[in-house]
Parts: C-alpha cells; structure tokens; sequence
C-alpha cells in the first residue's frame, strides 16, 4: 500500500467516503462490470478505480462540461450521465471545485493533460503514468517501490509524493 503524506491522506478523506458510498448508486449489473465508478458530490468529480482492473482513464472538459472516460468502463454515481459505456458527462466546470481520481491497484494511467481544474490524483500500486492539466494539481505515486511510475504535470503549482525511483517531469513544481 503506498505511503502519502498526511496533506495528501487529508485531501483523500472525503473521496474515501465517497468512494465507499459508490456500490449504493449502481446498479448490481453495472457495478460488477466496470473498471470503475463516477460521480459528482458538492461540486467535486470523483472516479474511483474497482480492484484487480488495470484503468486507463481520461477527463476532459468538453462544450464547458467534465467528461471522464475510463477504457474498461464506467458505472454512474449521482450527477453524472452516460455518454457511453465507457464515458461519462460530470457537468459543467464552472460548478466543478475538484476532479478526484483513485486510481487503484495494477499498471494505471491517466490523462488530465486537456483539464486546468485543480486534481487529486492517488495513483494506488502498480507502475502508472499520470499526466495531469493546468490546474494546481496533488499527485501521489509514493510507496510501491520497485514499480516505476511516471508523471507530468503541466501549469499550475503542482505537489508530486514520489518514490527516488519514479520518473518525475521537470514541470511538477513540488516533489516530496
């Protein structure tokens, strides 16, 4: 299990709870199938990674609304609609405070490149690549050495937690 700082275990609290919550909105169907579960919860986009399944997850702001797609599919939470069974529209980003990603366990990716709302990123075990957008993001990819991770980060003033081994692009403001 990776080890983050407490800032990072603070900001992670209340998607915790929500990502708990999440088996109570889908369907039994739908919540056995997908790669992972979204949802909108007081102005912040959540996605949280299922276990065992190796996500490859993008969001996007697309016509002002915040689009999430993951390739091995989404389940829907409250305030978000399907688009597809593999992308979800979030809302409008004008009420969107955060974008939260949990990522999981297994070799993950995400892609927030095209997304300048600030975002958590909790990477989880496995050798992932985050890239995140122009916002002021908190990435956490420590504490699952010898798994190499990758990120990038884009504008804003960004914090990476780390492990010495992980490939850290010179655009991440912070590394810890």
């Amino acid at each position: 299990m990776k080890t983050v700082s407490s800032t990072l275990k603070r900001m992670a609290v209340p998607v915790l709870a929500v990502s708990l919550a999440v088996p109570a909105f889908a369907t039994p169907a739908a919540a056995a199938t997908p790669g992972s579960t979204a949802l909108r919860l007081f102005g912040m986009v959540v996605l949280s990674a299922r276990s065992g399944v190796a996500n490859h997850v993008t969001a996007s702001t697309s016509t002002g609304r915040v689009i999430l797609t993951d390739s091995t599919g989404i389940a829907l939470g409250p305030g978000c609609v399907r688009l597809t069974a593999t992308s979800v529209d979030c809302g409008s980003v004008a009420g969107t405070s955060r974008l939260s990603i949990g990522l999981g366990d297994l070799d993950d990716s995400f892609d927030g490149t095209s997304v300048s709302l600030p975002t958590l990123v909790d990477a989880g075990t496995g050798s992932d690549t985050v890239a995140t957008g122009s916002g002021n993001d908190t990435i956490g990819v420590s504490g699952d050495s010898p798994a190499v991770d990758t990120v990038s980060c884009d504008g804003g003033s960004d914090v990476v937690f780390a492990d010495p081994g992980d490939s850290v692009a010179a655009d991440c403001e912070t590394r810890s």
